[in-house]
């Protein structure tokens, strides 16, 4: 038991002086700590004797625990500087990659969060914040191309490698520009300066406004419940108030997957086998819509991955590009995204037709191409931006007649049409990558209900 002493204060507050001891279970002995409580002055005398007995029982709990390593309770740090302090720890333990997509989860939970300490985190906090970002609209605001750059950096010579590397600028970013998409102002804006000309000239700015997506607040979740985890583990909090026993399942509205229907991807297969001439372009893309490859892991294809012998690919290393840190290569997505998946026989007829144009372009090209195996590279030998994949996909499809999607659309297109075809869902899981069938199911659950109704259709027409 505490022992708690009434004081008096020269104002006529009434403040208690509680002391606690507790057994420190390495030495045997009894150690005590001292802490201080002013009397609210609403508070009746049975009000505070309630009260005083809640904080004496709850601060000796506290003190023992901390004295014997159950839980070091730091009551000064916010959750904010723990959670700067866990990110500082990932970017020497984890990718680049994941780095960056916690630093902007933390840039999010700033506004939010602000001074809250981590000790004083509990499931309406968090629960709350999930809320707000289910009931919250984004305003986006981009920069779309109103102008043709590439014909402005072509006529004016610009050494446009050079230009985007001095001045720290994604390539991908350029790419997805001149390829249709909005990129943020401020991109945009130091753009123009690189290249010397007007903003007004060749951007036009677009607000829209959004709700935030299920999949993109599940993801702030589980950086959530992953900082939470690291402060549990270090015996900073009890328990973990992100983890699912405690936060009601997410609400929010699914993104519509667009997808190229069958007679579509019929079309752009034929295109690009008959009339496309570009052979970088042209297996870039057929690759993706029969492996339903990642651009990243397109882009880190190397020949000692491609086994014409036995009909398959391994897919092992993955090309990103990211602010700050250029482009590089890493380990795939996840560990089920290492794979060596078999090959269609058309795409082994076009690999090895491929195999030979690369091979006479590495003659043609000397010194520059002597230790390079990739399947896609610059001139130069240097990896191919990723952005760059969407630039050749949609000049392909405008020259095809096509509707315009994004790189990832042709992954989604792959996974349906496999589906489609009555492929099970674990083998169309193995081969995209998935870490688990219910990623999958999950993702494509909507073309599955599709299904669903087909079938019952051609079950009622048995009968008829």
């Amino acid at each position: 038991m505490g022992c708690i002493k009434k004081n008096v204060l020269q104002n006529g507050d009434i403040s208690y002086r509680i002391q606690v001891k507790a057994k420190n279970l390495r030495t045997g002995k009894f150690e005590a700590k001292v802490m201080t409580w002013r009397k609210p002055a609403e508070l009746t005398e049975r009000q505070c004797e309630k009260e005083l007995k809640r904080l004496e029982i709850e601060f000796e709990d506290k003190f023992r625990k901390q004295l014997n390593g159950d839980i070091m309770v730091d009551d000064s740090i916010t959750f904010i500087e723990y959670a700067y302090k866990w990110l500082e720890t990932i970017k020497m333990t984890r990718s680049v990659n994941y780095f960056i997509k916690g630093r902007d989860a933390l840039r999010k939970f700033e506004e939010y969060f602000g001074n809250i300490k981590l000790a004083d985190i509990r499931p309406i906090t968090v629960q709350g914040y999930l809320d707000k970002l289910c009931s919250h609209k984004v305003q986006m605001e981009r920069a779309f191309l109103i102008k043709d750059l590439q014909l402005f950096v072509r006529s004016h010579s610009v050494d446009l490698c050079k230009r985007l590397r001095e001045n720290d600028f994604s390539r991908s970013t350029y790419f997805s520009a001149v390829s249709g998409h909005g990129i943020l102002v401020s991109n945009a804006q130091k753009l123009c300066e690189i290249l010397n000309i007007k903003f007004d000239d060749y951007f036009r700015i677009q607000i829209d406004s959004h709700p935030y997506a299920k999949e993109t607040i599940l993801k702030l979740k589980r950086t959530l419940a992953t900082i939470l985890a690291s402060a549990k583990r270090q015996g900073l909090i009890e328990h973990n108030f992100a983890s699912q026993e405690y936060i009601a399942p997410i609400q929010g509205y699914k993104k519509e997957i667009k997808i190229l229907n069958d007679k579509e991807a019929i079309e752009l297969e034929r295109y690009l086998r008959e009339e496309e001439i570009n052979p970088r372009w042209r297996i870039a893309i057929l690759t993706i819509l029969y492996m339903g490859l990642r651009r990243g892991e397109l882009g880190g294809l190397e020949w000692k991955d491609i086994d014409f012998e036995n009909g398959t690919m391994r897919i092992c290393r993955s090309v990103q590009e990211l602010p700050g840190f250029g482009i590089f290569t890493k380990e795939p997505k996840t560990e089920t995204s290492k794979r060596t998946i078999s090959m269609p026989e058309n795409l082994i007829s076009y690999l090895k037709e491929y195999q030979t144009w690369w091979q006479e372009h590495k003659s043609y090209l000397g010194d520059r191409w002597e230790t390079i195996d990739r399947l896609f590279s610059t001139d130069s030998g240097e990896p191919i931006s990723p952005g760059l994949y969407i630039v050749w996909l949609h000049k392909i499809l405008n020259k095809a007649g096509l509707p315009k999607v994004t790189l990832h659309s042709l992954r989604h297109t792959n996974i349906t049409l496999q589906l489609n075809a009555g492929v099970d869902m674990k083998t169309v899981s193995t081969r995209a990558g998935h870490a688990r069938a219910s990623t999958t199911s999950d993702f494509y659950s909507h073309f599955l209900q599709n299904s669903d109704i087909h079938a019952s259709e051609k079950i009622n027409k048995i009968f008829e």
